[in-house]
């Protein structure tokens, strides 16, 4: 499928849950451990006090190897919680005791377990994206939760992925925001690095 010329962000969408499908849990599992292995030599990984993460869904890159590791060196870990309003709250869990089913049937933190954090208190936020292009533009699912997010956050934003999920250029609106790096298993992207 050539999307170059498709303006249509559902169709990016569509090829990239295509791809993802197309691996198999050893490529998502051995991946995800590559994209990870890739952030946390970055010196803005290295230097993070307490970074975002996020709980993967349907297939996503998961961060979980980027998530023991930060708490076996004394990080604090993030993890985003949906609320009314399209938007994100920010909660610090410790074990999977901390989480519940959440919306979009993603485990969030319980607010009752853990406690809540303020998005400047985040240094280094690795978000997940369907798709991810060669400018480290984003995209997401369509709801705008990290969109929101992002544009007030002034820490470093990461998006990590699989290699099948980066286009050479993804359609990008004025309200889309942009990644400073995006890690896959095959190394990473900087922004304005191309």
């Amino acid at each position: 499928m050539t999307l170059a010329s498709v303006p249509d962000k559902q169709a990016y969408r569509r090829e990239a849950k295509a791809r993802i499908a197309g691996l198999t849990p050893e490529q998502k599992h051995s991946y995800s451990a590559l994209a990870c292995a890739n952030l946390l030599w970055l010196p803005e990984f290295l230097q993070a006090r307490t970074i975002l993460a996020y709980r993967p869904v349907r297939g996503e890159c998961a961060p979980d190897v980027l998530v023991r590791i930060a708490r076996g060196q004394g990080v604090r870990v993030a993890f985003p919680l949906c609320v009314e309003g399209n938007a994100l709250a920010l909660y610090l869990a410790c074990s999977e005791e901390d989480f519940r089913p959440g919306a979009y049937g993603i485990a969030e933190p319980n607010p009752t377990r853990c406690a809540r954090v303020a998005p400047q208190e985040i240094d280094f936020a690795v978000i997940p994206g369907l798709a991810f292009d060669a400018a480290c533009n984003r995209l997401g699912r369509g709801a705008g939760y990290y969109d929101r997010f992002l544009a007030a956050f002034g820490g470093i934003k990461a998006g990590l992925a699989y290699d099948c999920q980066i286009f050479p250029a993804i359609p990008a609106d004025e309200h889309d925001v942009g990644m400073d790096f995006v890690a896959t298993n095959n190394g990473i992207i900087v922004k304005n690095q191309q």
